[in-house]
């Protein structure tokens, strides 16, 4: 029998799920346990094609019964968790990251999360910690995966179901390979390009029993079995998925067509426990560690982390044994009336959010206040390329232009108020710095910064400057960016004609350097502005919740930030702006004189939001900041 009872399997479960929740404590204890969902979609394809399989084969498969086995299987849990979330998140939740929160139970409901959550930013980046239902895109994609398969299986002849489901899950993994290159978040969210881990596993129940395969996994255990630890400890890292999954879903599979009864033995017992109780587990692990997220300002000391553990474990267990189980083992089928109620009760949670909504649970003025700048408007954002745009100019014949990345978007708003006889132009790209010839190169985990977007940078850097040598009217260029992206660690360098090179202050210097003396050389003046004091946290989020009341922990509950903290989160960009200073005879404009008060650095003095994200500016800080500092008229003044 190929179901739960087996304990191989339970034990697979157990590991993949313990990888996860390790992972999400962001204590670097296992830095591959994002792996554990590649195990997990191993499993649910392997488990979900034998049972139809064996029930096509003795020809009793309804697919009625099917999906109301699965519901009873997994909505009650999963609805218990959405709903409690739900009311919990109302309470501690800004207004703009409640208005995504219910997006994200809308997806979770209709099995969609995971194309929602493509829409709201990476699973690897810093804002992924605060989507409370973040997890569920992997519940979305195995749900994609049911609808697809007992119709394939269904439909073909059975001569043909081994040879389709090796063509579909190679032509899925060469789409994940593709999209890995171009668009990295396609790759890891959608469907497409993730069904090659469950067709693994759905292959593999469809060739389990043969002689042939037998002697191919029975040497191939031991070091699958080691495979998988090595791999949660030592990822091969990039984009993901990557090689790094590949291997994990093959080594899950020669564990699995093994079938060894060894796990059987009582030592593997809690680990098999924890596979029990995976899929409550999985559930309502990551809504403690995102809520815990949103109330603390800063990272979660340890002691809060090894509670959240403990409370992870005891709230899965309840749930496996209160809600889960009793619903599965009831015995009671298919009926119109039941899947009617279902809807029923999908409806009440997908309402309760928007129910929240209505009672003033996000107040449309702290939306408003901490959107994002783009400067003057989305459009304005270029992806591989630059074409000037009247849209993004306060006139056809510039005079000014603001040249960087997100940290220049965020001073459109004050520089265009403040402006008096300049003309504002905007060339702006995420994360690419304004600095010709390189390019950042990230080799960290789910960064999208790989040599296709490197190449980008590299060619939206050659338009703007080929667009300031064909603009006379342009006397001046402002050149804007946070710059850390050139030098942190897990950073290369991709530059034209040479490759890949080692990251670091000096070859940023000296790049910058080099892209100043060639915009001067064109007649035109130059002035740097860095970016403002910040550190990991969202101090826009902080002043909200400090503004509502809601409840803020930690040891930047007041939002204002340390000077001596400051400087070591951005040692970096202070030596290089120190660096940049001397080398280039540049002005650097830097915000940490007006907003310095003592030993800290003041982010709501005027008791409006005036940060966003990772130290951006707000619109009305972007005003208010630019006009108190008068950082136009020293910029026309300085600027050479």
């Amino acid at each position: 029998m190929q179901r739960a009872l087996r304990q191989d399997i339970q034990f697979l479960r157990g590991i993949a799920v313990l990888a996860v929740v390790l992972f999400h404590t962001r204590l670097n204890i296992l830095v591959g346990g994002y792996l554990g969902v590649d195990i997990f979609f191993v499993i649910s394809g392997f488990l979900i094609t034998g049972m139809i399989a064996k029930q096509l084969s003795e020809k009793r498969f309804s697919f009625k019964a099917f999906y109301f086995r699965r519901a009873k299987r997994l909505l009650p849990a999963a609805y218990v968790t959405f709903a409690m979330t739900s009311v919990a998140a109302s309470f501690l939740l800004t207004a703009q990251d409640y208005l995504l929160f219910a997006r994200q139970v809308f997806g979770a409901v209709t099995f969609t999360a995971n194309i929602f959550l493509s829409r709201q930013g990476s699973y690897f980046g810093g804002e992924a910690d605060l989507k409370p239902l973040l997890h569920t895109w992997s519940l979305s994609i195995e749900e994609q995966y049911y609808v697809i398969v007992p119709a394939m299986l269904a439909f073909l002849p059975m001569r043909l179901w081994l040879r389709v489901a090796l063509i579909l899950t190679a032509i899925s993994l060469a789409a994940c390979i593709v999209a890995g290159y171009r668009q990295p978040s396609l790759a890891f969210y959608m469907f497409p390009m993730r069904a090659w881990e469950m067709g693994i596993g759905s292959v593999g129940a469809l060739i389990t029993g043969r002689a042939s395969v037998r002697r191919i996994v029975v040497p191939l255990f031991w070091p699958a079995l080691a495979t998988i630890p090595v791999l949660l400890v030592f990822p091969i890292g990039g984009l993901h998925p990557g090689a790094d999954a590949v291997l994990a879903c093959f080594a899950t599979l020669v564990v699995i067509l093994r079938a060894h009864v060894g796990f059987d033995a009582s030592v593997f017992r809690p680990v098999t426990w924890v596979g029990d109780i995976s899929y409550s587990l999985y559930l309502v692990h990551w809504p403690l560690f995102a809520l815990a997220n949103h109330m603390w300002i800063g990272d979660l000391p340890l002691p809060v982390t090894l509670g959240l553990l403990i409370a992870s474990l005891v709230v899965a267990w309840l749930q496996y044994s209160l809600v889960e189980q009793p619903v599965h083992k009831a015995r009671f089928g298919f009926t119109w009336p039941r899947a009617a109620m279902a809807l029923a009760l999908s409806a009440m949670v997908i309402t309760l959010p928007i129910v929240a909504i209505a009672l003033g649970r996000a107040p449309a003025r702290f939306v408003e206040e901490r959107g994002g700048v783009t400067g003057f408007m989305p459009s304005c954002v270029s992806d591989r390329s630059f074409v000037f745009s009247p849209a993004c100019a306060t006139s056809n014949r510039p005079t000014v232009l603001v040249w960087g990345d997100s940290y220049a978007m965020h001073l459109i708003p004050g520089i265009v108020q403040e402006r008096r006889a300049q003309e504002i132009a905007q060339a702006t790209k995420y994360i690419c710095g304004p600095i010709l010839g390189i390019s950042p190169l990230s080799h960290l985990q789910g960064s999208e910064q790989n040599e296709y977007w490197a190449k980008g940078c590299l060619s939206y850097n050659d338009d703007v400057f080929a667009y300031l040598k064909a603009t006379p009217t342009i006397h001046t260029v402002i050149l804007a960016s946070v710059f850390d992206s050139y030098m942190y660690d897990g950073i290369n360098l991709y530059a034209n004609g040479k490759g890949e090179l080692a990251g670091g202050v000096a070859p940023a210097v000296k790049a910058f350097d080099a892209t100043i003396r060639r915009i001067r050389a064109l007649g035109k003046k130059v002035v740097v502005v860095g970016p403002p004091p910040a550190l990991r946290w969202d101090a826009g989020r902080c002043v909200e919740r400090r503004l509502r009341s809601l409840p803020t922990l930690g040891r930047f509950a007041d939002c204002n930030i340390p000077d001596a903290d400051y400087k070591l989160f951005r040692a970096r960009v202070l030596r290089f702006v120190s660096a940049v200073r001397t080398t280039s005879d540049v002005d650097v404009i830097m915000f940490d004189d007006y907003l310095r008060r003592s030993d800290h650095y003041v982010t709501w003095p005027t008791r409006r939001i005036w940060f966003i994200t990772n130290g951006h500016l707000s619109h009305q800080g972007s005003r208010d900041i630019i006009r108190g500092m008068g950082l136009m008229p020293r910029a026309m003044a300085t600027a050479r």
